[in-house]
């Protein structure tokens, strides 16, 4: 999805309106929209932190959207109360219309300086349509008090548009900006939302499509390109009726080893969940037994390993037996930081097999970049650490530091695979120097064994004929996905729960799940 400035984004809302689309329309469809987000997200929280709602309200288009906000809230039998900064009476155009909408349950609270202790209480939960993408200079009071309460809660905050006081288009503020768990922004993202500080504060991300004029989008400037739900539902389209495991494609596995034996069954149970039709995990030997809460749908081949249950040379003719299996292969995953099993990956990276290369092959594959010379695709997914390494086997740690979106670019160049980097708004970037910010996901990934799960899904995607990029385009956003839809919340998240939940994101994005 095209992300835009604030400019762009103001001249494709009046073009829509010239071609006919009432200004109130679009802001009733983001108001609705916004709703109909915020509900979805509350019941992501316990009964006890979404009682009530604190609307805030400001003067511009962003109050009206707040207004549209509250008389739906209402309407699902919530009990809402509106804090504004002005009467609805001093509010002008589609803004006025909007309060003027508003049920006679809802109370309008015109406060002053600060906003009052019933705001604020426990069990409430805030929306801030507050400030817009309209802000320049330094904030006028009562904004920069009203934030810094909010902030200052410990109430869920859901914002609209933009968190108040973040820049729409550099993500820098020039005072106290909310801090968001949810931000619904309307029609494009804004570019100051996708950088790293907006990242930071907008919390989970979701777009609304409000209608704006498809020519007018189309010929918009671009400031990048952001993966959303909307895009990975193209992606994902009706299966064949007669499909069968062969129609779905084989994966196969290269990892694990005496170190780690739960990587590779992570990355099987994400790869069957993706949808493939058969995955095979190729592991040492010694480890077989070893290994525990395997599906019963995943096949396990045990390679031979001289008993030292690590990859090596020993096991190369059993790794050439599987060659003609696979329609894609995910390495890494478990494999261990040892030089033996050089030899294993490289036989295996030699096949005309669309590869993924994650955890320690990552590092071996730094210091032999030549391999990625191949005659399918290749998918490197780094994470931080890893990233320094293949910099560096790149000749580059001149990067290590430069903006994530600038590394990932100068590695697809310079290895011709698509890179996925790891992190909050992780990038994917092609050869071709294109490169996109994923949406999903939120800190609970933070934990050992989230790489694995995303390397088993992109492997089965691929499997399933996506190209590699938006084989890793909708792997990302799945994996993230499927961690906002786990009942366990973030801190309680770990891998093990995810391969489950990719079901859910599935259907979540598209009806052909």
């Amino acid at each position: 999805m095209k992300v835009v400035s604030v400019a762009t984004m103001r001249e494709l809302d009046r073009l829509t309106i010239a071609g006919g689309t009432p200004g109130l329309t679009l802001m009733e469809r983001a108001g609705r929209g916004a709703g109909d987000e915020t509900l979805a997200f509350l019941r992501t929280l316990a009964p006890c932190h979404r009682r009530r709602a604190s609307v805030l309200a400001g003067k511009g288009n962003n109050g009206g959207d707040a207004y549209v906000v509250a008389r739906h809230l209402a309407q699902a039998g919530i009990p809402t109360v509106v804090y504004a900064v002005c009467p609805p009476a001093d509010l002008t155009g589609e803004a006025r219309l909007a309060a003027e909408g508003l049920p006679p349950t809802v109370a309008v609270e015109v406060c002053g300086a600060a906003l009052p202790p019933a705001a604020l209480t426990a069990g409430s939960f805030i929306v801030d349509g507050l400030l817009g993408t309209g802000i320049s200079g330094p904030l006028r009071p009562p904004c920069p008090r009203w934030i810094e309460q909010v902030n200052a809660s410990g109430l869920p905050v859901v914002c609209l548009d933009i968190p108040s006081g973040l820049c729409g288009d550099t993500g820098q503020a020039a005072g106290p900006v909310v801090q968001a768990d949810l931000t619904v922004t309307m029609g494009l993202p804004k570019a100051g939302l996708l950088s790293e500080s907006g990242l930071r504060l907008c919390g989970r991300l979701r777009c609304l499509d409000i209608g704006l004029d498809a020519d007018a989008v189309e010929n918009a400037p671009s400031a990048g390109q952001a993966v959303f739900a909307a895009d990975v539902r193209a992606w994902l389209p009706r299966r064949p009726a007669d499909g069968h495991k062969g129609t779905f494609g084989h994966v196969l596995i290269v990892g694990g080893s005496a170190d780690y034996t739960g990587a590779p069954v992570l990355a099987g149970a994400a790869a069957l969940r993706g949808g493939c039709g058969l995955v095979i995990l190729a592991v040492p030997a010694a480890i077989r037994a070893t290994l525990r809460g395997l599906p019963q749908a995943l096949i396990v081949r045990p390679v031979a390993d001289g008993g030292g249950g690590f990859f090596g040379d020993a096991g190369l003719d059993d790794l050439r037996a599987l060659a003609a299996w696979p329609q894609a292969l995910l390495a890494g995953p478990g494999i261990g930081n040892r030089a033996a099993h050089a030899g294993a990956l490289r036989e295996i990276l030699s096949w005309p097999v669309p590869a993924v290369i994650d955890a320690d092959a990552l590092r071996t594959v730094a210091a032999n970049l030549d391999w990625l010379r191949r005659d399918a695709a290749t998918v490197l997914t780094p994470h931080p650490g890893e990233m320094r390494a293949l910099l560096g086997g790149a000749a580059r740690p001149d990067l290590v530091g430069a903006p994530r979106h600038v590394q990932a670019v100068e590695l697809a160049r310079r290895t011709g695979a698509i890179v996925v980097l790891k992190g909050l708004g992780t990038v994917t970037a092609a050869p071709d120097g294109a490169w996109h910010l994923n949406t999903s996901g939120h800190h609970g990934l933070g934990s050992g064994g989230t790489g694995d799960v995303l390397g088993g899904l992109i492997g089965s995607l691929l499997a399933q004929g996506l190209s590699a990029l938006h084989a890793s385009l909708a792997g990302v956003f799945l994996h993230g996905l499927a961690a906002e839809l786990a009942p366990t919340g973030a801190r309680a998240l770990i891998a093990d729960d995810l391969p489950a939940l990719i079901g859910e994101a599935f259907r979540t994005v598209t009806p052909f799940a």
